[in-house]
């Protein structure tokens, strides 16, 4: 199998130029998108109708779409969340339980504004910052899987 490279989002809050000019640049095969805008994933979706977007709601979302998500790709298991409903802000040992009940080797999530790329109690937990630059330097993330391996990077 070949690498499937999956772009990861959140925090956007109305700021499309970052996730476009990454999805220009990066060409990925997929689009994990973690809420707070939730209609910014929308046009995503809609400036790449062949791209794969998966996308959950934030807090700051008051539309209707799915809360967390359990995504398989590559052999990987994720879940996709925005993160304010494990209390991220406060620490991740409820976001660490939530994925491993779930049987999630990943854990995505946003909320927090603050890129995280690390592994906690057998847990990869990956957070891309703030797409929309709010309150810190905009960014996203990158993930490579392949045969039930990933590796994960911050841009």
């Amino acid at each position: 199998m070949t690498n499937m490279k999956i772009l990861v989002f959140s925090d956007s809050h109305g700021r499309l130029g970052l996730m476009l000019d990454a999805i220009e640049k990066e060409r990925p095969q997929r689009v994990f998108f973690l809420g707070d805008n939730y209609r910014d994933g929308q046009a995503l979706a809609d400036a790449y109708p062949d791209l794969p977007v998966e996308m959950v709601v934030g807090n700051c979302d008051f539309c209707d779409g799915p809360k967390e998500l359990v995504i398989e790709a590559g052999g990987v298991c994720f879940l996709l969340t925005h993160g304010h409903r494990y209390y991220v802000k406060s620490g991740t040992e409820r976001l660490v339980d939530g994925a491993k009940r779930l049987g999630a080797a990943v854990a995505c999530f946003g909320h927090t504004h603050e890129a995280l790329n690390m592994p906690e109690q057998g847990v990869w937990l990956f957070n891309p910052g703030t797409a929309g630059g709010i309150h810190s330097r905009p960014g996203y993330g990158v993930i490579t899987v392949a045969n039930g391996k990933f590796r994960s990077e911050l841009r």
